[in-house]
């Protein structure tokens, strides 16, 4: 792979992971009601779910998901159930009173790339963009996917979750945080009922 390549994908990896999206908005949800130090153990998980499916991508598991069919079905209806159940665990800690909500976990976060429509989108236009026909074997390009999607995934969801610290710390606990954090989760599931209509 050239350097040329190498750097097109870094671009690319920047810029997909750094715009909203279901992880994102999670994190900047979790960074508004629970602060950063309760994000960061879910953004860690986040990213072996995403080292996960970067190379079931990179060993052919994109291309059977390409060819349409009822894997693609039930992928959509996992999706769209999880990323609901995200965003009521979201809402349910800005609405409910501090202690009767357990914050998200790791186990959580796990999900969330795996489950992600935007994720396997920008994976499988990442994986055909700049490595098919590279000359490196499988493993390497394995590699290489998921290394750039893990350090763009920690940057990007750092960010989002301290943007969301910030906003805890400019409008504090109330009906505005609520409805800021409402906002967020409505937002995650339309952004993920939008990329399944992709």
């Amino acid at each position: 792979m050239d350097t040329s390549t190498l750097a097109a994908f870094a671009v690319f990896v920047a810029v997909m992971t750094g715009t909203p999206g279901p992880g994102n908005l999670t994190f900047m949800a979790i960074g508004a009601t629970a602060g950063y130090r309760t994000a960061f153990p879910v953004i860690m998980a986040s990213q072996i779910g995403s080292l996960v499916l970067n190379f079931c991508i990179a060993f052919g598991l994109g291309q059977a998901m390409a060819g349409g069919g009822p894997l693609v079905t039930v992928f959509k209806i996992l999706s769209m159930a999880y990323m609901t159940y995200l965003a009521w665990r979201i809402v349910s800690l800005s609405v409910k009173p501090k202690g009767e909500v357990r914050l998200p976990s790791f186990w959580e976060g796990l999900l969330i790339h795996p489950l992600s429509p935007k994720t396997w989108a920008m994976s499988l236009v990442a994986f055909t963009s700049f490595f098919a026909g590279n000359g490196l074997g499988l493993m390497e390009n394995a590699i290489l996917l998921a290394g750039g999607f893990i350090a763009g995934g920690m940057i990007s969801h750092s960010l989002w979750a301290l943007a969301g610290v910030s906003i805890l710390a400019m409008l504090g606990e109330g009906p505005l945080l609520r409805g800021i954090t409402i906002s967020m989760a409505a937002g995650m599931l339309a952004a993920t009922a939008w990329a399944m209509l992709l």
